[in-house]
């Protein structure tokens, strides 16, 4: 019984290593109340991984949400509504995104940290709707954001970004193609700014955007996953991957989604395995377009 649930687990982790990841919460359709108390304002995020800049107004009295959900929605019942405010007498862009926000005080540029762990095959579009009002000169901006760690730092690998510079009272659609990469991520996030530029302090308060129902979608003339994947073979704290040449990296997940980039694979297809610990693992070997070619059985490290 015991072979036959692994034997399971692992065909729905295959599943899960090689799947077309979605933007999670893409439709803002679930919110979850943050209380405030005495002068300090309630405020709400969506769910799912999204975050905001709406921790800020927990420490300015009487501040109100740089991200609201609104019943002005493109579909279903909700969509985000993102006003640029001026919080302690500087610009904060009306800003969610895929990632965590931690106030910084003495660093305000770096409380926000982009990017959820990304091992899915890579889309070929991003999708999504909005609608804009500007003040002044101001602009908005959407984007997809793909990176990976290279073992110093984290790289961006490529953006797919609309930058919204009219405004605009009824939805509309966006359609950004995202190309092939040279390397494949192993994060990613989406970003949404009433003010593009917010992240320098600069724009217009009372410029406002909404959006709602972003998604990611993959075209079946795209080639980002391989037809056939082949086996990893896994033996102690070693992987064994065959057509090593093909191989640019490793990624390892376990069955809660956290992951591990294993980095590079040595001339005779060797891999460490010595980092996964605790719990079932599985891998996903990636070329350079992203493209899966090998996989694994899940396999525990004691």
């Amino acid at each position: 019984m015991r072979f036959v649930i692994a034997v399971v687990v692992s065909i729905v982790m295959f599943g899960m290593v090689s799947a077309q990841q979605q933007v999670p919460n893409g439709g803002l359709e679930t919110w979850t109340l943050v209380p405030g108390s005495g002068t300090f304002k309630d405020y709400e995020e969506p769910n799912d991984g999204w975050t905001s800049g709406n921790g800020v107004i927990h420490v300015a009295p009487g501040t109100d949400p740089v991200c609201e959900k609104t019943t002005e929605a493109h579909s279903g019942q909700f969509a985000a509504k993102l006003t640029t405010r001026s919080i302690f007498g500087q610009i904060a862009s009306g800003s969610m995104f895929l990632g965590v926000f931690k106030l910084n005080l003495a660093n305000p540029v770096s409380s926000a940290r982009r990017g959820i762990p990304f091992a899915g095959s890579v889309p070929s579009h991003f999708r999504g709707f909005y609608r804009y009002q500007p003040v002044g000169t101001d602009s908005g901006a959407v984007y997809a954001m793909f990176t990976r760690w290279n073992g110093n730092a984290r790289v961006v690998i490529h953006e797919a970004r609309i930058s919204i510079k009219s405004a605009t009272t009824n939805w509309t659609e966006f359609d950004v193609i995202i190309p092939l990469f040279d390397e494949a991520p192993d994060s990613m996030s989406v970003v949404a700014a009433s003010s593009a530029d917010g992240e320098n302090f600069k724009g217009s308060v009372g410029s406002t955007l909404w959006v709602d129902d972003l998604s990611f979608s993959w075209s079946t003339s795209d080639v980002h996953e391989s037809a056939t994947p082949v086996a990893i073979i896994v033996s102690g704290t070693t992987a064994t991957i065959p057509n090593a040449e093909r191989v640019r990296s490793v990624q390892a997940v376990d069955l809660t989604g956290r992951s591990l980039n294993l980095g590079q694979v040595s001339s005779d297809g060797k891999v460490d395995l010595s980092q996964c610990r605790g719990g079932m693992w599985f891998l996903a070997a990636r070329d350079l377009n992203g493209a899966l070619v090998a996989r694994s059985l899940g396999f525990y490290i004691h």
